[in-house]
């Protein structure tokens, strides 16, 4: 290709969603190298001697198991510096197999392109998927489950972040407390504690906070890392 910008998005259209074999065959080995390569969730082609007719197997396959994939450009950006194209692409992907309703899925795809004789081709390609997006894949009916499971994950480590972060500040309360009362600052040990405990979740909080240390609070009730 001469001219990535403009000829991309239909080599695009032409790889995801015609259904003349000879159109995908004549695409493939006009725009990829020989030893062109895929990354995908689902296979993935090393780059060597040939591997274009394995990337070609790849793609053939898709479009025997679902012959009605539809794949609309949502972004596209090309790098001309560094010859790299990424395209945000929403695609129905319908399995013959399953009997349940088309969801659209999203990816982001990455080119990486080479120069041979003045012409620009496709060496490396990599496809991007979110889980649940990769199980509109697999089996549609499941994608909401994944969803879900994603969303509970997301919980916990908040609630299990909100326990460390509790634990940390309870911690260099006690000790921060502790050493006031063995000196008789039996005040300052009650103003300290109060401040501990009712401070919000800003940076006067935190800042005693490091990830992956421990802590210890001196004399001059300044914590310091162990």
């Amino acid at each position: 290709m001469e001219n990535p910008e403009q000829e991309l998005p239909g080599i695009i259209d032409l790889l995801t969603s015609s259904k003349a074999a000879v159109v995908l065959h004549q695409t493939i080995k006009r725009y990829y190298t020989p030893d062109a390569s895929i990354r995908h969730p689902l296979s993935v082609v090393e780059s060597g001697p040939a591997s274009r007719d394995k990337l070609l197997g790849v793609f053939e396959w898709y479009r025997v198991i679902s012959p009605g994939t539809v794949a609309t450009i949502n972004e596209f950006v090309y790098d001309r510096e560094k010859q790299v194209a990424f395209i945000d692409i929403s695609q129905t992907f319908k399995l013959r197999i399953v009997p349940s309703s088309t969801r659209p899925s999203r990816l982001i795809t990455r080119l990486k392109l080479v120069e041979h004789d003045k012409l620009l081709y496709i060496k490396e390609q990599e496809d991007f998927f979110h889980p649940d997006d990769i199980m509109k894949y697999v089996f549609p009916p499941l994608s909401p489950i994944v969803t879900f499971s994603l969303r509970a994950i997301a919980i916990g480590v908040w609630f299990a972040s909100k326990i460390y972060l509790t634990f940390t500040m309870t911690w260099l309360a006690i000790f921060g407390i502790s050493d006031d009362v063995k000196q008789g600052r039996m005040s300052e040990a009650m103003t300290g504690a109060q401040h501990a405990f009712t401070m919000n979740d800003d940076d006067e909080r935190l800042k005693d906070v490091y990830y992956g240390q421990c802590f210890r609070v001196d004399a001059s009730r300044q914590s310091r890392r162990c």
